[in-house]
């Protein structure tokens, strides 16, 4: 069981909320968007080990980033840090105009479920073109899927998100509504 334990510490997500945007030679870009609406503009990428979302709404930005537990950032506009440990649920207003709400959920699989699981997600994604960023195995460090469904609307944005760590058999799944807030 002790093995156990420290499998999940190493393989845990943890979720930062910045009110800054955030340089992206802080992060190993493996896919990235733009997107650009009357109301919001917004950078999306998947960087290694997890993913940045920069939201923009007027002269205000609210930057999610969700990372392993180990990547070093800044705490300079560093306005939460939460670990994406078990199923959360939060939510925010930034800068008065920008409305944020999560949900996490982490689950350690069997390796049996963990391989469907994957296998599924993967499939899935391809069909629906989605971004995606696969890591490979290396002596450091396990194989890793990253999978974020962006749906762009006219004031919001809707992000969902799949990271699966192959040495831990752990999946993340996040669910983002970043809105600008009409009116404010």
């Amino acid at each position: 069981m002790p093995n156990r334990t420290k499998q999940r510490r190493s393989g845990g997500l943890m979720l930062l909320l910045y009110q800054k945007a955030l340089h992206p030679e802080l992060f190993k870009i493996l896919a990235s968007e733009q997107v650009s609406r009357r109301a919001y503009e917004a950078d999306i990428w998947l960087v290694e080990g997890g993913h940045v979302i920069m939201f923009t709404a007027g002269k205000n930005t609210l930057t999610e980033v969700i990372v392993t537990n180990n990547a070093p950032l800044t705490d300079r506009g560093l306005l939460q840090s939460i670990p994406c440990r078990g199923e959360k649920y939060h939510e925010m207003t930034a800068g008065g105009n920008i409305r944020y709400m999560i949900s996490t959920q982490e689950e350690q699989l069997t390796q049996t479920l963990y391989d469907a699981t994957k296998h599924e997600i993967a499939s899935y994604a391809q069909k629906r073109e989605l971004m995606t960023a696969e890591t490979p195995a290396t002596q450091e460090v396990g194989g890793s899927l990253s999978v974020l469904d962006i749906e762009r609307r006219s004031h919001e944005l809707l992000v969902q998100s799949f990271h699966l760590f192959d040495e831990t058999q752990m999946v993340i799944k996040t669910q983002a509504i970043i809105e600008v807030i009409k009116g404010a």
